[in-house]
């Protein structure tokens, strides 16, 4: 999808943008974890209060915009993008994470407006020595990213994904511990 800068709605400083960055990896396939994901994403996108907006990307062999940021009246085009994910290749965390942090900068004119990433992953295969810089991109220019991981993995995939999300003032989630509305309160505070 192509950014479109002609896309205006109303936004108060109350209101919350939000990114969904969603693995569709071949990984996903196994341990239900693209049907966690899913449903995850898809209680996000309900959660939306007039004035929000969101943006939702997915990766697998490449990172791609699914919907750029919209109102929350264009909810249903959301849950329409995210229930037709499918899982492609391999997992390129880098190139998904990257893209939320080039997608966060778009259209974010004062900067002021915080955004939160909640990036919904299986958690396989980071292994990326790039994701701290990245990391420490995001901190600094307002955005805070949360890591959801939808399956156990190794411990060194795991403390990664983890360092990733506390050095950008987010915080890693185990998944496995937990249904969809947990991810409310991320979105909402």
């Amino acid at each position: 999808m192509i950014f479109s800068s002609s896309r205006s709605f109303a936004q108060r400083p109350s209101s919350k943008r939000l990114i969904l960055v969603l693995d569709a990896t071949y990984t996903m396939r196994e341990n239900n974890s693209l049907e966690l994901a899913k449903s995850w994403a898809t209680k996000a996108i309900e959660h939306f209060n007039t004035g929000d907006s969101l943006c939702v990307i997915s990766f697998g062999n490449r990172a791609r915009v699914l919907v750029p940021f919209l109102p929350v009246q264009s909810r249903q085009v959301m849950i329409n993008a995210v229930a037709n994910l499918a899982p492609r290749l391999a997992t390129y965390i880098l190139d998904g994470v990257s893209l939320a942090f080039k997608v966060h900068n778009w259209k974010n004119a004062d900067q002021t407006r915080r955004t939160v990433i909640v990036f919904i992953t299986d958690g396989l295969a980071p292994n990326d020595n790039r994701l701290d810089a990245i990391a420490s991109e995001i901190d600094s220019a307002n955005c805070v990213l949360y890591v959801v991981q939808t399956i156990r993995t190794g411990l060194d995939y795991e403390n990664q994904l983890r360092t990733l999300a506390e050095n950008s003032g987010g915080a890693f989630l185990d998944g496995t511990n937990f249904g969809p509305e947990r991810i409310i309160p991320l979105i909402r505070n």
